[in-house]
Formats: C-alpha cells, structure tokens, sequence
C-alpha cells in the first residue's frame, strides 16, 4: 500500500506545477525532499513519465482508500468523556463549525480547544442538539492529538449530497498550520440515539481547509478550497519550483471516484499577492453555471476573484467592497435553496457587526442585510440550512474572555425583510473554567 504522507506531497507538487505558467517537465521538479522512502517506487515511476496528466493517472490508479495504523494516527477519539482532566480546563474557544441533518433533527457544532493558545494540545470538540438548537449536549465527540507536539485545530462541518455528516478537522506538529506532514483530515460522523458515531479518519491534503467545501450538482463534483501559509516547512521550500502565494481548489468528482471521498485532485489556484497574505481562508460560491466567486481573507480584509470557466481559472483578485467595510477575518459565503446567495462577514473594519447579506442577482449587488452581533469580537462564522428553509449559523465571541460559541437562526426573509425579532441566538459551550 502507498504510504499517504508520499501522495500528499506529491499531489501538492503536482497541483502547483499544472498552475506554472512555463508548464515545466515534471521530470525538474525536485522530488527527494517530499517523498518518503516507501514512495521510492512512485518516484522511479514518476522520472518515466513525460508530462503532468501521466502523474496524475497513474497515482489516481494506485491510490488505494486508506487506513490510519496505530503508530500512524494523529488523533485520537473521545466520545462523551466525562470529567477528562485533558479537556475541562480551556484558556480559549474558537472556530465553530455547524451542520445539521437535512430534516433538522440533529444539528452539530464543532469548535477547538486546549493547550494555552493555538499550538501543540489543541484539540476539537462537538456538541449535539437534538431539539433545534434550544439546548446542546457538549463535548460529545473529541478529537485529540496522539502525540504531546500535535495540534488538532479548525474543524468543518459538512453535509454531502447524500445526507451524510462530515467532520474535517486539520493536523500539525507544534504551533504549525501545516507541517508538511499532516494536513486535511476527513471522518464520517452520525449520532446514534445517544452517541456520535464516527468511521477511520483519513489524510485527505495537504494545507489548511478553513471554510466548507461546495457541491455542484450539474457537474457531479465537490470543489475543496485549501491554503498554505508562509513561510512554507523547511523540506517543502527546498523545492525551487513551488509558488509562495495562492489559494488552491481541489476537486473530488462523484461520477468517476464514487461517494467515498478519499481522492482530491488539483483543479486551479487563485493568486494572492505576498504582501497582503495573511491565512487566506479561501472559499468559492457557484453563483451560475459557469460563473464562481471566490473570496479570501486578506491582512486588508476581503478580496474576491471570479471565475468564468466553472473554476478552472481565476481573475486577479481584487477589494470586496459591495457590501461595505470588512474586515481580515474569516467569513462565509454560499448559495441557498433559493438560489440567492448568502454572506455572513463582519460589517466593520473589525471585528464587530456580525451581519448576514443576501444577494439576488449572483453576487453583484447585496442590498439585504440583518445584524446578528453588534458585540465586539465576533468572528469566524460559519452556515448550514435545512429543507425546512432554515438558516443555522454559528459563530465566536471573546474567544479568551467569555469564551462563547454561540448559534443563532433565522429564515431568509428575516434577511430580506431586515426581521431582527424573529432571529433566534443561544450559547452553545456551557461554562468551563
């Protein structure tokens, strides 16, 4: 079996390459300081090959679904510890995901912890409501590190076109974003009755993935937006070919690969320049069937590009102003059920006003907007909806103060018709010290 930590490199290399313009033989691209020495074999095969397709091929046919040994896992799975010294004592919260059910029954938050800051220790959480948000059951569901110098940190939640619940959640070494070594990790989740269940992570890229991932229906394909953060790890930087900017979508696609998502290919890239780079926390939006938007975060708060070829190439990236101030903060962006699109940013150039936009005419013009937050520090949010319509956003607040994670929901009318009264805000993490 190929060992993953092989492919994840060689797919990184392989995505940057097809973005360089001069196209280069892949046969320059310096390998040795990414590929493991049980990947040797990809590698010889690799020399052999003339051209990036050919790569991409054969490693698409050897790339078996994959199974964390023991000695290979970076998490491990807690469900519903109970007064575990490990997770009770947090010096901050941050970084909530949400996800329900389509039906609603069930909705999932998920959010990181531990350690005294972002760094070794950090470790993810999820909460459960069964009762549409009223009351939450915390801490169903931890993913801790299995080594002292691991970090488990920014969890998404995802729900795919079949109905089932994904859980990703990145891993690192130290107080790393990427360490060349881990990456985007993926596992299936469900509650039970009275637990979540989950199946075998996997090691799914390389980077960072901040934001959901999108599904496009009349392509069958799911679109991954992930970065990586400067400076690049020592082994990854040695490579001469390697960009040092940009945004990278990658793409798994149902029609050729089936519903399990272990295979992500590179699809495009999106240019950022360095001097405003900060985690680019990339995500894309279909606004038509050939036009995609995607917004970065930027050190001058929101930028966007635009895509007229369903993603496959990108404009220069440019001020996201439509909707007024912004701030460098995540954000989210998406399409609802309507076909409206949905923005959830702050409205300021920090981080307060936490506001839902709409927009009616494909991002153009976002002339609808409701205030969620007006509180300072508020940040990072993140959105689900339901069949019913409903909208279910989650975000965090005074991440080492009051530590809040809090949900709040509401129906795109509200958004439209401006209806603070009818938006719905509680507290999902109880008190912890």
């Amino acid at each position: 079996m190929i060992n993953l930590n092989g492919l994840v490199f060689l797919w990184l290399v392989l995505s940057f390459s097809i973005q360089m313009a001069d196209r280069q033989n892949l046969s320059k691209i310096k390998s040795s300081h990414i590929i493991t020495k049980q990947t040797k074999s990809i590698e010889n095969t690799r020399q052999s090959v003339e051209n990036e397709a050919a790569v991409v091929n054969y490693l698409f046919k050897h790339n078996k679904p994959y199974n964390f040994t023991d000695e290979e896992k970076t998490a491990i799975f807690l469900q519903k510890p109970s007064n575990d010294p490990r997770i009770t004592n947090r010096k901050f919260e941050q970084v909530p995901s949400v996800a329900a059910t389509a039906d609603g029954k069930q909705l999932f938050v998920a959010w990181y912890s531990g350690g005294e800051a972002p760094g070794p220790g950090n470790y993810v959480t999820v909460a459960v409501s069964l009762d549409y948000g009223k009351t939450w059951l915390n801490d169903q569901l931890i993913v801790y590190p299995a080594l002292a110098t691991t970090r488990i940190f920014d969890p998404g939640l995802w729900r795919d076109k079949d109905g089932q619940i994904w859980l990703f959640y990145g891993s690192a070494k130290d107080n790393k974003l990427w360490d060349s070594r881990g990456g985007v990790n993926g596992v299936k989740i469900a509650w039970s009755g009275t637990q979540i269940t989950y199946n075998d992570p996997k090691l799914l890229t390389y980077g960072v993935m901040s934001n959901k991932p999108i599904y496009i229906p009349k392509k069958d394909q799911v679109l991954f937006s992930v970065y990586v953060d400067p400076p690049l790890p020592e082994d990854v930087a040695k490579e001469a070919n390697l960009p040092k900017t940009g945004a990278f979508i990658l793409t798994h696609d149902y029609k050729k690969h089936k519903e399990q998502i272990d295979t992500l290919l590179p699809y495009s890239s999106v240019l950022i320049p360095e001097k405003i780079r900060i985690h680019d926390e990339p995500q894309v939006v279909q606004s038509t069937d050939k036009d995609y938007l995607c917004l970065v975060r930027t050190t001058k708060g929101i930028y966007y590009a635009k895509s007229t070829d369903t993603g496959k190439s990108w404009s220069n990236i440019a001020p996201f102003t439509v909707t007024g101030p912004t701030t460098s903060s995540r954000f989210y962006i998406g399409k609802l059920k309507s076909g409206n699109l949905i923005l959830i940013a702050n409205n300021s150039t920090t981080r307060n006003n936490m506001t839902a936009f709409i927009s009616k005419d494909g991002g153009n013009t976002w002339p609808y907007k409701l205030l969620l937050d007006a509180r300072e520090n508020v940040s990072y949010p993140d959105l689900d909806q339901t069949v019913d319509g409903t909208i279910h956003v989650v975000f965090d607040r005074d991440r080492t103060g009051a530590k809040d994670i809090l949900y709040c929901r509401f129906k795109e009318d509200d958004v439209v018709k401006g209806q603070s009264q009818n938006l719905y805000k509680i507290k999902v993490n109880r008190l912890t010290n």
